[in-house]
Parts: C-alpha cells; structure tokens; sequence
C-alpha cells in the first residue's frame, strides 16, 4: 500500500496533484481501495472520475485540467485558452469546448458546444488539451470586443504562437460554417502591419498598426546605436530621423537593474542627439492620433 502510494503521488505531481479513477486502477487500487483513501481523506473527489491528492493545492490550472481528465472529450477553449497560451493572465472561469452534438455538465465549469471543433485546431499545453492559438483567438470574437480581439491576436503573432497564415487559414475553414466572431478576427488579421511576426511583444505591432494605418513610413525594428561604448537597440526608430520608438509596460515584476538600465540608454541617445518617445499600452489604446501626431511632427521637422 505504502509503495502504490509514493507511486500514486508521483503520478499526481504531474498532473496538479490530480488523478482519474482509471490512473489508480492501474496503480493498483481499484475501487474498494479508492474508497477508503476517500473515506480517509487521502483522496478528495473532484468530478466523477477525478480526484486530487489530499494537501495539493488547489489551482486555477487544476481547475482546467480536472475538467479535461473528467472527460477525454473536452478541450480547454476560449478564456481559459488564452490564459494557458499566456495570451491573458486574469481570467479565473473554467471554459471548455466539446463537440456537437454531445455534452457534457461538470460544476463550476462552462461548456460550449461547438460543430466545427476541428482536431488539428486541438493543441496541448503542459498535457492540458487547449485550443490552438488561431483556433482561440477565432473563438475570442465570441465574448470580447473587436479591440480586444486585435489586441491578443497583435499579442499571439508577436510571442510566435501563431502566424497571419494560421489566423487565415482558420478564419477561411470557420467561415464556410458561418460561425459567430469572425468579424473581430477578420478586423484583426486585416490590420496587422508588415513585420508583425518579427515584433518583440504586442504593444510592438500595436504600435506599427498605427504607424501603418496613419501612413507614416515602417520604422527600423531594433536599430543598434553605440551608447557609451555599448552596444545597444531600440524597439523602433527613424534612423534618419534620430528619432526613437520605446514601450513603456506595467509589469509590476520589472526588474530594478532593467529599469536603470533603459534609462542610461535614454540618457546616452539623448546625448547623441536623438529624441526619445514613450509611450504606454493606454495612450497607444486610447490615443493613437495623439501618438500619430507626435511622431509625424518629429518626421516632418
């Protein structure tokens, strides 16, 4: 028993601490023994089928990944989706997807039901089975706005979870089923500037959308410019121009000598005679002829 036991909880560890029935069937405690672990408090039902080793902790993550072992069927989708591919960070419900016509109710957990739910759209993630990156940011366009849509979709290209292609790809096999959303991907993949996929982080290509939408010229991605002896890049920059593109983010975990850092950089290009602009993922949201304004200026002078 002991032996089965350290091999049980080894088998969790890689699961968040969870288990299925079948697992410990296999491990050798069929159903009698799965009782009296329960009974015990050893183990904790979860869902039919599904348990979580007593003292793991309970996470989001766990959540998702408990509503995908209850039931071979389900696939993490949409919220849930975009936070496993990092694509959202706040998103605490737990969305899954099955395919029409079965179903399938689990408490706490949303089930969409979908006709189009393609296997080659099914990725894993850490051995949760989620939505590919195209196929989430399709589904997006079903519970956010077209902005927010074009945001995660600027955020997947430039992470390299997806490319323009796959987004098209998608909304081309989607659209023949006539499905809902499409419009804000359609938005999304429309606007997205050239250089896109070589960008360094979404706010980037939030910034060349706007760039390109105004009719500014492309700007240099990571011009590499002597600062003190160093060699340093910025994000984008008017080389000609001397003027310099930087992305102000709100990570609240940037670190200290980073921070210091890009500031000396600023301080030396100043220096060297170029104007630095900064600008934050608000004012590039809520401001964008501002931005465009700013920088035409610098251009035009």
């Amino acid at each position: 028993m002991s032996a089965d036991f350290r091999e049980l909880v080894a088998v969790a560890a890689g699961q968040d601490g969870l288990l299925t029935t079948a697992q410990l069937r296999a491990l050798g405690a069929d159903r009698s023994a799965q009782g009296r672990m329960c009974r015990r408090g050893v183990l904790v039902p979860v869902h039919r089928g599904v348990v979580r080793v007593a003292g793991a902790e309970v996470t989001w993550r766990q959540r998702v990944r408990a509503a995908c072992l209850a039931d071979e069927r389900l696939v993490a989708s949409h919220r849930s989706a975009l936070r496993l591919w990092e694509m959202r960070s706040f998103d605490d419900e737990v969305e899954v997807t099955i395919r029409y016509p079965a179903s399938r109710s689990l408490e706490g957990v949303r089930v969409h039901r979908s006709v189009d739910l393609d296997p080659r759209d099914v990725d894993r993630v850490d051995g949760i089975p989620v939505t590919s990156p195209a196929r989430t940011l399709a589904d997006a366009g079903l519970v956010f706005p077209a902005r927010e849509v074009q945001r995660l979709a600027d955020h997947a290209v430039a992470l390299g979870h997806v490319t323009p292609s796959q987004l098209i790809d998608v909304r081309r096999r989607y659209s023949q089923h006539g499905r809902n959303g499409l419009v804000s991907l359609d938005l999304a993949i429309d606007g997205l500037p050239a250089g896109a996929s070589e960008a360094d982080s979404g706010p980037e290509v939030a910034l060349l959308r706007i760039l390109a939408a105004a009719g500014l010229p492309e700007p240099v991605r990571q011009h590499r410019v002597m600062v003190g002896g160093e060699s340093r890049f910025i994000d984008l920059a008017y080389p000609l121009a001397r003027v310099a593109l930087e992305y102000d983010g709100n990570d609240p975990h940037t670190r200290v000598d980073r921070f210091e850092s890009d500031r000396r950089r600023q301080n030396g290009l100043v220096l060297l005679g170029w104007t630095v602009l900064r600008y934050t993922h608000r004012e590039l949201r809520d401001r964008p002829d501002h931005v465009v304004h700013q920088i035409r200026s610098l251009l035009d002078s």
